[in-house]
């Protein structure tokens, strides 16, 4: 998978901020996880997701060699 699959496919999209938000609240109302907005360095739009500590699963990352 590459990272714009990862980050950004399959993803709502959001036009704004407050849009998105107003996604994480309604999540939260239903009984769904802490939720928050941010910026997609892909699309140029919001998503919502996990709040920081809150994430269901770990996303494993290669490390790096030199």
């Amino acid at each position: 998978m590459t990272e714009y699959e990862i980050a950004c496919l399959g993803k709502t999209r959001f036009t704004t901020r407050r849009y998105a938000k107003a996604a994480a609240s309604r999540i939260r109302r239903t009984g769904g996880p802490a939720m928050r907005p941010y910026p997609c360095d892909y699309c140029g739009l919001f998503h919502v997701g996990h709040r920081a500590g809150h994430a269901t699963y770990r996303r494993h990352t290669p490390e790096l060699t030199q």
